[in-house]
């Protein structure tokens, strides 16, 4: 029993869950990354540990990049605040490091 135990903990110590809420922030910038997507800066902290914390990133291939796109630049505008639930750490290349990711698996909250 101890064997089976000990081959399970080892098969799956390799499973990391990351990722968690953002402070809720005002956003401080948006910026359009050359077809990859766009970033938002903020003071959000750092939920999935990246190496660059207060950014958000979402692809282009997001289902609803438009819709959060929208989203992000009427909380810029509107002075508001957003949520983001990152689950993952991206890489996409323009600055260098890893960003705190919106994913389709994420959620992104407008708040007063």
């Amino acid at each position: 029993m101890r064997f089976i135990f000990l081959i399970l903990a080892l098969g799956f110590s390799h499973i990391v869950v990351a990722g968690g809420w953002t402070k809720t922030a005002s956003v401080a910038d948006i910026e359009i990354i050359r077809g990859q997507g766009f970033q938002i800066t903020g003071d959000f902290g750092n939920p999935s540990e990246c190496t660059v914390g207060n950014t958000i990133y979402v692809a282009l291939e997001h289902p609803q990049y438009d819709k959060l796109l929208s989203i992000s630049m009427a909380a810029f505008m509107g002075n508001k605040k957003l949520r983001i639930y990152s689950h993952q750490c991206a890489n996409y290349g323009w600055h260098g490091g890893t960003y705190n990711e919106l994913t389709s698996d994420g959620s992104m909250y407008l708040k007063n």
